[in-house]
């Protein structure tokens, strides 16, 4: 749930995936997931993602998301999404994806998107996402704090 909520209005998100999502984590999802199943989980990702400020789809105030960090005009939150065709919840399901946004600029990128089966043993989601954009992002964490 978002505690600074964006403001409402119906002008989509542009939604990419960064460079280290795409290299780390997406090809390893498309292969358990094969066919048209992971493509229609991507354009529901999108699709939510876009709308996230659309006056009819209050995504912001759902256990969907969860707001990590904000500062001015930027976010990063944790989203979570189910595999198509799966029956668990979002929650439940261990897939995540984190993603900032520059509201000025009406942009999502997604940086990582990941199982939790990808975690290293004995790590803490929250500890391994700080660890990844610290090292990876951390031009996106100084905006966020």
């Amino acid at each position: 749930m978002f505690t600074h909520l964006l403001l409402k209005d119906d002008i989509p998100f542009g939604v990419d995936y960064s460079a280290y999502a795409k290299r780390h984590y997406l090809k390893q999802l498309q292969k358990d997931n094969p066919g048209k199943q992971w493509s229609i989980t991507e354009d529901g990702i999108f699709e939510d993602l876009s709308r996230i400020t659309y006056t009819d789809q209050d995504l912001q105030q759902t256990q969907q998301v969860d707001e990590l960090w904000h500062k001015n005009e930027y976010w990063i939150f944790k989203y979570d999404f189910r595999i198509a065709g799966t029956i668990e919840s979002t929650k439940g399901s261990g897939n995540r994806c984190v993603v900032f946004i520059n509201t000025t600029r009406k942009s999502m990128e997604i940086l990582m998107i990941f199982h939790h089966k990808y975690l290293p043993k004995n790590t803490k989601e929250s500890h391994y996402i700080k660890q990844i954009l610290t090292k990876n992002f951390n031009n996106y964490l100084e905006k966020c704090r």
